[in-house]
């Protein structure tokens, strides 16, 4: 396959997922890199503490694709309820942003990263709800 060929499906692919995520704004560009971040803030701490797991990975890599999925749906009812008006997904996009940018600290004082008292304390209290809804 020539190599202009190969940029024009690559180029194709980035612009439908863009337009499936409903824009590549800095929304979308800040959920992608928190999700980034959280996964490569993931990867260190399981080698940090030497705990490195295929399958734990393999479902957090399942959770964030489903981040995308909810996305999805916010734009398809977005489009449908609210005539494009971009309210379900901001809603969506911040839950993750949020979200992944928590488990980001979590990670990095799990390793020792100096943080404030007052973050450790709220990371905490955040984990200790999530763990009795689960």
């Amino acid at each position: 396959m020539e190599s202009w060929s190969i940029k024009a499906i690559c180029a194709s692919v980035v612009a439908l997922c863009a337009s499936l995520l409903g824009g590549w704004d800095i929304l979308a560009q800040a959920m992608l890199a928190v999700i980034v971040l959280d996964v490569a803030a993931g990867l260190l701490r399981a080698g940090y503490e030497k705990r490195l797991n295929s399958s734990c990975m393999r479902k957090g890599l399942f959770r964030k694709a489903g981040y995308f999925v909810a996305v999805l749906l916010a734009v398809m009812l977005d489009c449908s309820l609210f005539n494009h008006a971009p309210a379900a997904r901001t809603l969506v996009i911040s839950y993750v942003i949020v979200n992944e940018s928590l488990s980001v600290l979590e990670h990095l004082a799990a390793m020792g990263v100096p943080l404030p008292a007052e973050l450790k304390e709220m990371l905490m209290k955040l984990r200790n709800r999530q763990q009795e809804k689960e």
